[in-house]
């Protein structure tokens, strides 16, 4: 009798089982890979034009198109494509923030776009009181990838105003 109560101790329980079983399937599938994109110099964004992020800070090793991964991004480029391979819908995680300002006063919106669509909840708004102010801009979104599509993904100037952006940064992680 001890020793069957001591067998059943010392075995796993089965949450500890299906918590190493869904953290294993995603490592497995790429879950939770992520960019962290950034371009720190002021850079000049005209008009309905899109940020530039020069630097991928860090890249997780499954987030590479080249070796059958989820994102293709060129450095110096404003555009993240996100793929999907699977035979079932992806999500991902977007995270934005930047400082931004204007040499002129005004309002000055940009937005997170998916393949050039404003994504809804993603407009970032900041009015430029005092020329050459900076203010803190951010937003989050969740997208989804139809099985077997890619998505590109943008942060767009949609103001009437030249911006200036600097610490503009952006994550992307594959959360589903």
């Amino acid at each position: 009798m001890e020793k069957e109560n001591k067998k059943r101790h010392d075995e796993p329980k089965p949450q500890e089982t299906a918590v190493f079983n869904v953290n294993y399937q995603n490592f497995i599938e790429g879950v939770n890979d992520m960019i962290n994109s950034v371009n720190v110099p002021v850079q000049t964004v005209l008009q309905n034009a899109t940020i530039l992020f020069g630097t991928d800070r860090v890249r997780s090793r499954r987030c590479g198109c080249e070796c059958g991964g989820w994102l293709f991004h060129d450095l110096g480029s404003g555009q993240f494509i996100l793929t999907n391979n699977r035979c079932d819908c992806a999500v991902f995680e977007i995270l934005f923030n930047a400082n931004v300002t204007s040499a002129t006063t005004g309002a000055l919106p940009f937005v997170i776009q998916s393949n050039g669509e404003v994504i809804g909840g993603t407009e970032m708004d900041y009015t430029v009181a005092t020329a050459n102010t900076y203010g803190n801009i951010s937003s989050s979104t969740l997208v989804k990838v139809p099985a077997r599509a890619s998505i590109t993904i943008t942060v767009k100037n949609i103001s009437s105003l030249i911006a200036l952006v600097k610490d503009a940064n952006i994550i992307i992680k594959k959360i589903a």
